[in-house]
């Protein structure tokens, strides 16, 4: 029988199981081309029903399903017009489980991972379980809940957003408190920590939840003097020092509130789960001093697949890197290459383009699942040119001037570029970039001297492997600049058409499809 899981609220996915196996993810911001989207609370789409019932009937007529043994489910409920909705029922099922939100985080944490045994810490914008736990996980068990923290730390991070003028303005409910959190973290590199608003720093992350708001955010700043203009926004220069602020009470405020865990466990391995571990400073920092793990969906959109995996159990590890969405609509890949100017694919023309600059979009095999692009959808050109961080903004991606890109690089080559020794398969982690290598590499080199690396073995992508390999056969360097295939505001591009008009309207150079180059 299949089980099937279902988070309904924003970044939601259904996710289905047959036999201890991850069948398909699917995010639904893929299906709608919409960043974020929920599909019964949050960020709320017209035509609910309908899509809920197209996702069922994609599911079940390719796997050939009539009923599922088990949905289970979390934040599907929702009224409008005075009438409640039960999503999840729209999947027929023996059985419906309702289940909670940091326990299926910290579930699909140890259970993607190779640890037997783990320290899990799970912490964001809060859920039906709370904000801040930290669990003792073992593989085949149930999970220990060893102390729930009253703190949120994934609103207390992202507020600051609201007041930087070199963040993009986005609806602080709808978008901006997910969107937010990235962006502080590459402003944070451009300002400096004052000392004297630490402490006022330190009692906002000590509020309580319900007591993080606006209102007493604005009073913090009102107690460092911070100035807002007419669009209150403070000064660009005291936006930059808030993020960098921010960004070191974020970070000592979390090691304070699990230290008694880190001291009693001293020997596991440390898991980080929920939005809030994609901060990179954070987990980098951390991995100083032990063994860190987080997943390739540590957000909510990770919260179907926990949800199977803490009922399922593996033993081994689950790699569920790609298993999202086919390309949506694959069938017209044949009229595109009748209708386009198409060279046929391999490495070294692959290289060659890339040598001469050009920007080439990627859309092979299954998505990504999870916030990064890992090579299938990804935007990839040559880190070596000075420039080419402006020229991707400026042609193709319009993104704000701080906020750095990644590299991309095989994992037996990371200690050569990087201070850096172990996996960062999913861009986990941000560690420095040796200084014989910063001019080298200049377009994935952030101020602070870091890079938010990729790293990537043969058996984990072969094709992006060996086009690292063919690169460093010719260049010397075996880098390359990897974002994401979308434009701003924009989810990964999910259908060829998307790709297309990314081509069409932008200056990217090329696309590749599967083994075509446009």
């Amino acid at each position: 029988m299949h089980n099937l899981s279902f988070y309904g609220s924003h970044n939601a996915t259904i996710a289905l199981e047959k036999d201890g196996k991850i069948l398909e993810v699917i995010e639904v911001e893929r299906l709608l081309n919409s960043k974020n989207q929920g599909i019964a609370q949050y960020y709320i789409v017209h035509h609910r029903e309908e899509i809920v019932n197209e996702i069922k009937n994609i599911l079940y007529s390719k796997y050939s399903i009539n009923k599922v043994n088990t949905v289970f489910y979390q934040n599907t409920h929702t009224i409008h017009k005075d009438k409640l909705y039960n999503f999840h029922e729209y999947f027929p099922a023996d059985n419906y489980i309702e289940c909670q939100h940091h326990y299926s985080h910290a579930a699909g944490s140890l259970y993607q991972s190779k640890d037997n045994k783990a320290l899990i810490v799970s912490f964001d914008g809060g859920g039906n379980d709370g904000f801040f736990n930290i669990f003792l996980g073992e593989k085949g068990k149930e999970l220990e809940l060893l102390q729930k923290v009253d703190r949120n730390f994934g609103v207390c991070y992202s507020m600051f957003g609201n007041y930087c003028p070199q963040i993009l303005d986005e609806h602080y409910g709808i978008q901006g408190n997910l969107t937010y959190p990235g962006k502080l973290m590459g402003l944070a590199g451009f300002g400096k920590v004052r000392n004297e608003w630490v402490d006022e720093f330190t009692k906002w992350y000590n509020l309580t939840p319900y007591d993080v708001n606006t209102e007493n955010f604005e009073l913090i700043l009102d107690k460092l003097n911070i100035k807002l203009n007419e669009v209150n926004n403070a000064s660009e220069t005291d936006a930059q020092d808030l993020a960098a602020t921010n960004q070191f009470v974020f970070e000592k405020e979390f090691i304070n509130n699990i230290q008694k865990h880190l001291d009693k466990y001293p020997d596991l391995p440390l898991h980080l789960a929920g939005g809030s571990a994609l901060n990179v400073l954070l987990n980098t920092k951390l991995s100083k001093d032990r063994k860190v793990f987080v997943s390739p969906n540590p957000s909510d959109c990770g919260l179907a697949v926990g949800m199977l995996l803490s009922n399922i159990k593996p033993t081994e590890p689950i790699d569920i890197t790609y298993s999202g969405i086919e390309v949506l609509d694959k069938l017209l890949l044949p009229s595109i290459i009748e209708d386009r100017r198409v060279i046929n694919y391999t490495h070294k023309k692959m290289v060659k383009l890339i040598k001469e600059g050009k920007i080439i979009g990627v859309v092979r095999g299954r998505s990504e699942h999870g916030p990064r692009a890992l090579g299938n959808r990804s935007i990839l050109c040559n880190p070596t040119i000075p420039d080419m961080k402006d020229i991707l903004n400026s042609k193709v991606k319009n993104r704000e001037f701080y906020r750095p890109f990644a590299p991309v690089v095989r994992l037996e080559d990371v200690n050569k570029y990087f201070e850096w020794d172990k996996e960062s398969r999913w861009m986990s982690f941000c560690p420095k970039v040796r200084d014989e290598y910063k001019d080298k590499i200049p377009s994935v080199v952030h101020i602070d001297g870091t890079a938010r690396v990729q790293t990537v073995t043969k058996k984990q992508n072969k094709w992006l492997y060996d086009l690292l390999t063919q690169l460093h056969k010719e260049t010397g360097i075996g880098i390359l600049l990897n974002t994401s295939f979308n434009q701003q505001g924009k989810p990964l591009v999910s259908t060829y058409k998307q790709a297309l008009q990314v081509l069409d309207n932008t200056q990217m150079d090329n696309v590749l499809f599967e083994n075509y180059i446009i």
